[in-house]
């Protein structure tokens, strides 16, 4: 089987994986701050940039990540591991919710149609069969996010256990 192709992505890595790494490691370095301000549902959803209604997915993936680029400023660190001790996920849009399951087994993890906290948001990627958001998961909250992914198997998934174009290219 041949490894899918990417059609589109935003940040866009079609010539160069930095602009992905680049913004894993902001997402990361801001995360890894707000994690330790409460409740994950609440703590990961800054109100400061909340995604803009009725946007395309890549325009509202790149509208969240240039207003938390804005507030990090130039205050933020790379961690030494590439993935921040944390995971990535796999979001489907297209693919049937899990009806309120995966928030409920997350604590607030996800919401009611199983999206992540936009602040953990990393990618958008389409392929020829499927467009699936990218977002990472603090160590912290691994426990939570898999009961999440456990009842929301169709819309969500780790990105480790998916066929997928960006682990080929994400070093560890």
């Amino acid at each position: 089987m041949s490894a899918p192709v990417v059609l589109r992505s935003e940040p866009d890595f079609t010539e160069s994986f930095e602009p992905f790494q680049e913004r894993l490691a902001e997402t990361i370095s801001w995360c890894l701050r707000a994690v330790k301000l409460g409740p994950f549902g609440t703590a990961l959803r800054t109100m400061a940039y909340v995604p803009p209604p009725s946007l395309p997915w890549p325009d509202t993936v790149r509208a969240v990540a240039e207003a938390r680029l804005k507030i990090l400023g130039r205050s933020w660190r790379r961690t030494l591991d590439p993935l921040g001790g944390g995971e990535l996920l796999t979001y489907r849009t297209r693919h049937p919710g899990s009806g309120g399951g995966a928030r409920d087994a997350s604590e607030g993890y996800f919401d009611g149609r199983d999206i992540p906290p936009w602040d953990t948001w990393v990618a958008w990627i389409e392929e020829l069969d499927r467009q699936y958001l990218v977002c990472w998961v603090p160590p912290e909250a691994m426990a939570v996010a898999a009961a999440g992914i456990g009842v929301a198997e169709g819309s969500l998934a780790w990105l480790a256990a998916s066929e997928n174009p960006v682990l080929g290219r994400l070093k560890r």
